[in-house]
């Protein structure tokens, strides 16, 4: 490589500083490189500060002189310097290769433009998920943990995954909410048992909690046979649960059925009443329907020696019979008359009837009620 001689310098004495004049040093010469000065000896450039001025290692020893010539050389230090900076590019690799470039990473994985976001190692066999510096989601022996999870079973908090026994889920021991200082406990479905301090055996559903209230709901198992008598119960709370309301009793509601087969018995599975009268169904699938008062009745159309009801009065049943085995019957009645009176009960579905009423006199303003008979299922 040319020696570089371009301009003049400027030198003093016992100073380590040399300016130049029409120089273009900064890129031309490098830190270590020989310096012929004006005075003829040769010196060490400690470093090249801009295009027209530099450093020397050692003083300048000869007189001080202005717009002198000059000339600076290339040294083996550039082939040493050189070997250095690639020995520890190789070194810098090296430690790359054999970490990230074989898929293993010193210390948590970030993003570059959110560096306290991303997937770590906090401890010995985990991994984890961090954002905004806290751990987020962290994985170790088949369980999760972090601030993305339930704090503990009874933990609200919106967004959090559930841990096991959140809801009851799976929860092996359910509390006793009959007790005033369990009655935070989640919303969520159970299985009680007597041996937890319950009344009875069931499965039980704890509906959401606002404002100190809470509604239950049990079904409660025969602990015999499986045919065998049954219950759903309902209770609710403010400071404390009150007791336990039936809603419905289902005992053999369909019947003690065995392999042979069986006979339905029970009890009342349901009652009601709307606009066209009342109506009570049993489990055994026996359904009784009432109308309501048919006022201001008059029997006065004589028919040879009896006297009726000019038209038929209508009746559209309460409820609906069923088609199944057992016809439906009925019966008519006369209210607040002393003389006798009967009625004819004429079926015209499983839904209406006509009624019509019958007197050996003729009588006005009689009010009638009927009641008819057959299955629901």
């Amino acid at each position: 490589m040319a020696w570089v001689s371009t301009g003049t310098v400027s030198v003093t004495n016992g100073s380590s500083t040399v300016t130049g004049t029409g120089t273009s040093w900064f890129g031309g010469l490098q830190n270590g490189w020989g310096f012929v000065g004006p005075d003829g000896r040769v010196y060490e450039i400690l470093t090249v500060d801009d295009a027209t001025a530099l450093t020397l290692k050692t003083t300048y020893q000869g007189a001080t002189a202005a717009g002198q010539i000059y000339a600076a050389f290339p040294t083996g230090s550039l082939s040493v310097d050189l070997a250095a900076s690639v020995q520890a590019l190789i070194a810098n690799h090296q430690g790359m290769f054999d970490t990230v470039g074989q898929g293993r990473f010193p210390g948590d994985v970030v993003f570059d433009a959110d560096r306290d976001t991303g997937m770590g190692n906090p401890s010995s066999n985990e991994v984890a998920l961090k954002a905004g510096g806290d751990w987020q989601l962290r994985l170790t022996d088949g369980q999760a943990s972090g601030a993305a999870v339930q704090a503990n079973a009874t933990d609200a908090s919106d967004g959090k995954l559930l841990k096991v026994g959140a809801g009851g889920i799976l929860d092996t021991n359910p509390p006793n909410l009959a007790n005033p200082a369990q009655l935070d406990v989640p919303a969520g479905l159970y299985s009680i048992a007597a041996s937890d301090g319950w009344p009875f055996d069931g499965a039980l559903l704890q509906l959401r909690r606002n404002a100190g209230r809470g509604v239950q709901i049990a079904a409660r198992g025969s602990s015999s046979a499986p045919n065998a008598s049954s219950e759903i119960l309902v209770r609710t709370s403010g400071n404390s649960f009150g007791g336990w309301a039936r809603l419905i009793h289902t005992e053999n509601l369909l019947g003690t059925v065995s392999e042979s087969g069986g006979t339905p018995t029970g009890a009342v599975v349901e009652r009601g009443s709307n606009a066209n009268g009342e109506y009570v169904r049993f489990a055994d699938g026996t359904q009784i329907c009432i109308s309501p008062d048919f006022a201001s009745v008059d029997v006065t159309t004589a028919t040879g020696a009896i006297y009726r009801n000019a038209s038929p009065l209508a009746w559209t049943f309460p409820a609906t019979f069923s088609g199944g085995a057992g016809s439906v019957t009925g019966a008519v009645t006369s209210m607040g008359n002393s003389q006798t009176h009967w009625g004819s009960f004429r079926v015209l579905g499983f839904a209406d009837a006509d009624i019509t009423v019958f007197a050996p006199s003729a009588a006005t303003n009689r009010t009638v009620r009927a009641m008819a008979v057959g299955r629901w299922f």
